[in-house]
């Protein structure tokens, strides 16, 4: 159920934007479908378990950042990707008072499942690891865990990009484009916004 409420504020931001109530309805049986569909992805690795893996014996703070207007225009611009939601949250570890490493959960479409990403980052921005907690499209066109591995250590730039430092792999071109974009996002918002705030 986690995952769907990424869903929900999406249905409420767009019956709010909607210009019409036809448009409406269509964006909201969408949606409807987006949600039942959520609900059967399969879980790959529980929230639990990803946050003891990113930061192995500490238990990061929960938080959870509401984004204004300019923050998110400024996030997609640096990200060239489309935020899935105004609300962010974020996992933060600390050692001695010093902020170890941050975690963002990212939520959003692949084709017409929805994919959750936990993004975690150093606190200088470079990208500790990223692990896809749930996928709802067919297996086969998820890559290799590996694939994600060769994107670590990597920062927010125009390299990283599907095709140039970023790999592609057959079979799974929008998959990758939508983990690329959900990485950027992260490493956006870390920038920022996590790293102007105590």
């Amino acid at each position: 159920m986690l995952y769907l409420v990424p869903f929900l504020r999406l249905l409420m931001r767009t019956m709010q934007s909607s210009y019409s109530i036809r448009r409406s309805a269509l964006v909201v049986a969408a949606l409807a479908g987006a949600l039942c569909a959520s609900a059967e992805a399969e879980t790959l690795m529980t929230e639990k378990a990803a946050l003891e893996r990113a930061f192995a014996g500490v238990a990061p703070e929960r938080r959870t950042i509401y984004l204004t207007e300019q923050q998110i225009a400024a996030v997609e611009k640096a990200a060239r990707s489309k935020m899935p939601s105004a609300i962010v949250t974020v996992f933060e570890a600390r050692a001695e008072g010093r902020v170890t490493g941050r975690a963002i959960l990212d939520t959003h479409l692949v084709r017409t499942m929805p994919e959750t990403l936990l993004t975690v980052v150093e606190p200088d921005g470079r990208l500790r690891m990223a692990l896809v907690l749930q996928f709802g499209e067919p297996p086969d066109y998820l890559p290799r865990e590996g694939w994600l591995k060769t994107l670590e250590g990597k920062a927010l730039d125009d390299d990283m990009w599907p095709g140039r430092g970023v790999r592609r792999v057959t079979g799974s071109t929008l998959t990758v484009q939508a983990l690329t974009e959900a990485l950027r996002r992260a490493l956006a918002i870390h920038r920022l916004i996590l790293s102007t705030t105590p």
